[in-house]
């Protein structure tokens, strides 16, 4: 009896390692569970994909992660990274795609981010130079203790923010940069070929981009004409007014733009009159918000109108007409702007 169970159990154990072989492993949990972070700089998105392990009372730079040796940035597979578009690290420049994310920290704290062009590799299988895509030179940082590895996008600005792993008491941080102009007028052009191009929206919105920025300002006049061809507006008409200014032809901009204000709506005018005001172009602003009053006397707002040809009354001098269109403002408006009516208008007296 005891030999068949014993013969049983062998053919039983012959079984399970036969289909342990051969069978595919479900999913089951890790460790170290897999992690994304993304981040959109300009119209361009950085991913990092990464497994984030435990410090788990070990020392981990110096220890579990030695000086002097490459290292994957995180735990299991590679640590990765996507780049929508051409991109700079660390000034150093890396074309847009997936790379494999490592690591070779040092004892004096500088650390070297490796950016491999393979991004299916298992994280110990380390890259060679040949593997390279770029390589820069980092300095690492103290941060309070850190149990799990993270990584976060700090320092965010309008072309550039900064990457950063943290784990343990150290933040190695690189830094990433789109040349955010080029990328978004490459990808203007390309989409005014599509629907974009199909109407006036899409050419002016790509003019006033080059005109916000101000860049490729002759290739924004092209687009706002076309604009303009599919349909005069206001919104338009300024834009074209304010690429002209930028290139230096004021009469111009002048024209075009009082040509278009009266097209637009009361709130529209009402910025173009603080346009002016900025520009110290009073009297313009004056009648401008004084065109406003009178032309949208019904618009429910018209006491926040009233509010802005007093004020440019005050901004040239004019304090007489300033307090008669503050108390008529008064006299429109809601009960609970009526306290800060009257600190202008003491104020004024």
């Amino acid at each position: 009896m005891k030999k068949i169970q014993t013969k049983l159990l062998m053919l039983l154990l012959t079984v399970i390692m036969t289909y342990s072989t051969n069978a595919q492993n479900i999913t089951q949990p890790r460790v170290s569970q897999q992690a994304t972070i993304s981040q959109r700089l300009g119209i361009s998105d950085i991913t990092i994909v990464y497994h984030s392990p435990s410090v788990q009372g070990r020392q981990v730079f110096g220890g579990i992660v030695p000086y002097g040796s490459i290292w994957r940035a995180g735990a299991n597979e590679n640590t990765t990274i996507h780049f929508t578009h051409d991109a700079k690290i660390e000034g150093q420049n890396i074309d847009a795609g997936t790379y494999g994310l490592y690591m070779l920290p040092e004892s004096n704290g500088e650390v070297k981010v490796l950016f491999s062009k393979f991004s299916k590799s298992w994280g110990t299988n380390p890259p060679t130079e040949q593997d390279l895509a770029a390589m820069v030179t980092v300095k690492s940082s103290p941060i309070p203790f850190q149990e799990w590895l993270s990584y976060d996008f700090i320092d965010r600005g309008s072309k550039s923010l900064t990457a950063v792993l943290q784990w343990e008491k150290t933040r190695i941080p690189f830094k990433i940069e789109f040349d955010v102009n080029k990328i978004v007028i490459d990808n203007a052009r390309a989409e005014l070929k599509g629907p974009a191009g199909f109407g006036w929206r899409g050419y002016n919105d790509a003019a006033n981009y080059c005109l916000q920025n101000d860049t490729n300002l002759d290739e924004a006049l092209v687009w706002i004409e076309k604009s303009l061809a599919i349909a005069r507006g206001f919104t338009n008409g300024m834009v074209k007014a304010g690429i002209l200014m930028k290139k230096g032809k004021l009469a111009e901009a002048e024209k075009i733009a009082n040509e278009a204000f009266p097209t637009g709506n009361a709130n529209q005018i009402n910025q173009y009159g603080y346009t002016l005001l900025g520009m110290k172009k009073i009297k313009e602003a004056i009648k401008v918000f004084t065109y406003n009053v009178e032309t949208n006397a019904s618009d429910p707002f018209i006491w926040g109108y009233m509010d802005s040809l007093g004020e440019a009354y005050l901004a040239d001098g004019d304090k007489a007409n300033a307090l008669k269109y503050y108390k008529l403002a008064k006299t429109k408006a809601p009960a609970n702007q009526h306290a800060y009516l009257d600190d202008v208008i003491t104020g004024i007296k």
